[in-house]
């Protein structure tokens, strides 16, 4: 037959591969034969001895011919070292056999297969791990093991720790490691159970094993779990790995730390260039920690340094913490420079301290500059609560300032503040105005109440010295309010121009803000605050008074023209300026041209007292028993002082004292007060004087009469 006949070649294939097969066969039949349930039992029981554990199959054993020879296993129980008590339990243990070292009399494990495994592992108080005993080195005696596939299915690992009393709880996990004598890749998967909330964990990565040596070359592990508040959460880590099971000692390089959320949105990062680990403490000697949250209308970033952080059984520690965090709201910018040490006892007792902290506010509120403050203190909390303690002092803007606030929750914080400020002047950060500043209730641009929607606080404030527009007050102390909805200053109280005051102020978010003012103003100089305030400057003195009103609008303009509700004053040794009432009266009966003319600024009628009440409605105020009293002059009135307008309208019955001025007795001169608020015109009243006339002859007649009435009285 040629050797080149094809079916020749045929001939060989058949009964070559049939003559394998025979071998394979007969080889799986040997193994089968040679198989001995007993002897395995009894290798199987003595395997750990030397750890005082037990080994037990309670199910049976059966031999595995496809597709290596090997060995099922179902059952399998050990125990903790020197006792009975359970430390794992397999269902069913797979194991399979390298076919050349056992046709040569050694058996070689080259997989695992394990369903259903329950273990339980223990941190002692001292730090030792009840499975130590499994990571010495044995001798093989007549099993070697050189894994190249691994693969665990439905198991639970309980994990307790003694030295700080808790368990956790590994159920469903799930393993898969291929090629492990080379190139190697793993996966795994399982849900984390504490109690709390389930967290599904996954891992991936490829591997090398190197004697006691595992690297894992780029690690790919995921945590997922809804977070109350937070929704579904996401913690990433990545990085390369090195553990040492001969040392228990874990390293790193290139770490990346990745915390997400969705409701609301929020990352944080921590980039780590080295790691050192283990059971005891995690050193990182540089970080970087980066994050950005968005939670309703605002923004949160952090940028900031760690220098030699440490991860212990007590917890968290760096020496130094230095960088940014910003808060930001529409246009407005909240930025915090940080530099202090950070301590986090138990991962929730929270301390920084000392604490060096430059705050700085921009916001179009203040377009004109931004507030900077340099402060020192400490920083507190219990992360578990949550609640954040801040105490510092410094300056603002040259001021002393001191502060204390504790922040009750994270997503929707509720703040108790402490203010303390030396002095503030508003003027400095508002908008530039063109000349001197204006009054304040005759500003009319809008009050800005968009930034009520971040604050839910309560607390005290205390002021030195404040300034905004003209206005000024000193010594300043109110509880306050704030929330979205309303502005409270209750129990407040100042020095303003000279004098005292006290009361509450609200004002309410609304379509159309609306304000309330009850005030009590005692031994104030009048003059300067209506000037300031409404730029009137018609009147003097010192004395009492009591404001209760209210006003709805969106400017301090739209407030002054809405204002309705009741004022009361008593002024004493003041002057009503624009007109001598005395000099008038001493030079009747000239042409009486000092009873009809403007205001002039270098004449006043001084009093010993004046009281009046006015009535307000809608910017308007009325009043009916104004009364001045001196020793010269008396003088009655009533009338109305129009805001929205700026204008006045009273009248006055001026009397002389006849003890001063016999020859003035029963002489009553009426007065008309007309005109703008800060230059009026002063004019006899011949109204009054005509009252009861219907013709213009009348009148005329009437007017001659009283005239003469009043120069033949006044006459000798």
């Amino acid at each position: 037959m040629k050797w080149n006949s094809g079916r020749l070649w045929l001939r060989i294939a058949v009964y070559g591969s049939g003559s394998v097969i025979a071998l394979f066969v007969l080889i799986q039949a040997l193994i089968f034969w040679q198989f001995d349930e007993a002897a395995v039992r009894k290798t199987l029981n003595s395997a750990l001895n030397d750890t005082g554990r037990q080994v037990a199959v309670e199910g049976k054993i059966t031999p595995l011919l496809f597709p290596s020879p090997g060995l099922s296993i179902h059952q399998l129980n050990i125990s903790e070292p020197g006792s009975k008590q359970s430390f794992a339990r397999v269902e069913q243990l797979d194991v399979y056999l390298s076919w050349i070292p056992l046709l040569t009399g050694n058996r070689e494990i080259k997989a695992l297969e394990m369903h259903g495994v329950t273990a339980s592992i223990a941190r002692g108080a001292d730090g030792r791990l009840s499975i130590m005993d499994l990571l010495l080195h044995r001798s093989p005696g007549t099993v070697s093991m050189k894994l190249d596939r691994l693969l665990v299915r439905e198991g639970t690992l309980l994990y307790t720790d003694h030295s700080s009393g808790t368990e956790q709880k590994l159920d469903t996990v799930s393993l898969d490691a291929d090629d492990l004598r080379s190139g190697a890749s793993l996966t795994a998967a399982a849900i984390l159970s504490n109690g709390k909330r389930p967290i599904r964990l996954a891992v991936s990565t490829p591997l090398t094993i190197q004697d006691d040596q595992v690297s894992l070359e780029k690690l790919d592990a995921v945590a997922i779990s809804e977070v109350p508040g937070l929704g579904e959460s996401k913690f990433a880590a990545t990085g390369q790995y090195k553990l040492n099971f001969a040392t228990l000692q874990t390293s790193g390089k290139d770490l990346s730390f990745r915390f997400s959320s969705e409701r609301p949105s929020s990352q944080l990062e921590l980039k780590v260039p080295e790691l050192n680990a283990s059971f005891n403490e995690v050193s990182i000697p540089t970080g970087r920690l980066s994050g950005k949250l968005s939670y309703a209308h605002s923004q949160y970033q952090l940028d900031a340094g760690l220098d030699n952080l440490k991860l212990t059984e007590g917890g968290m520690a760096a020496d130094k913490v230095n960088g940014n965090f910003n808060w930001q709201a529409g246009d407005t910018r909240l930025n915090f420079k940080l530099d202090a040490p950070l301590a986090l006892m138990g991962m929730k007792q929270l301390r920084m301290q000392p604490l060096n902290m430059t705050a700085t506010v921009t916001t179009p509120l203040l377009p004109r500059g931004k507030l900077v403050s340099s402060m020192q203190g400490a920083l507190d909390g219990d992360l578990d609560e949550p609640r954040l303690n801040l105490r510092v002092a410094g300056k603002l803007d040259g001021s002393d300032l001191s502060v204390t606030v504790s922040q009750f929750g994270l997503m929707k914080p509720r703040h108790e503040v402490t203010l303390s400020v030396g002095k503030l002047d508003l003027n400095r950060y508002l908008p530039e105005s063109k000349g001197d500043p204006v009054a304040i209730f005759q500003d009319g641009k809008p009050i800005p109440l968009d930034w009520l929607d971040y604050f839910d606080l309560t607390g005290k404030v205390a002021v030195g010295e404040l300034s905004m527009g003209r206005f000024r007050m000193n010594n300043l102390n109110a509880s306050v309010r704030i929330n979205p909805r309303e502005l409270e200053l209750d129990q407040m109280s100042a020095d303003i121009y000279q004098g005292r005051l006290q009361g509450d102020m609200l004002l309410a978010r609304r379509d159309t803000p609306h304000l309330e003012v009850k005030q009590t103003l005692k031994d104030m100089n009048i003059r300067p605050l209506l000037v300031d305030l409404l730029n009137f400057n018609r009147l003097d003195g010192k004395g009492n008074g009591k404001i209760d009103v209210t006003a709805d609008g969106k400017s301090f303009l739209e407030l002054r023209n809405t204002l309705t509700g009741n004022v009361e004053t008593s002024l004493n040794k003041g002057a009503l300026t624009g007109i001598d009432l005395v000099a008038a009266l001493k030079n009747l009966p000239a042409e009486l041209k000092e009873w009809n003319s403007p205001a002039q600024a270098d004449q006043k009628t001084t009093f010993s007292t004046l009281s009046a009440a006015f009535r307000l409605d809608k910017g308007v105020a009325r009043s009916q028993n104004m009364q001045l009293a001196s020793q010269l002059v008396n003088v009655k009135g009533a009338g109305k002082v129009d805001l929205t307008q700026n204008i006045v309208d009273y009248t006055m019955d001026v009397q002389a004292n006849p003890q001063e001025f016999s020859r003035l007795k029963g002489v009553n001169v009426p007065l008309k007060i007309t005109g703008p608020l800060n230059a009026p015109v002063y004019a006899l009243d011949f109204n009054a004087m005509v009252k009861g006339k219907k013709t213009e002859g009348e009148k005329q007649q009437a007017l001659k009469q009283e005239l003469k009435k009043q120069i033949t009285t006044i006459l000798p």
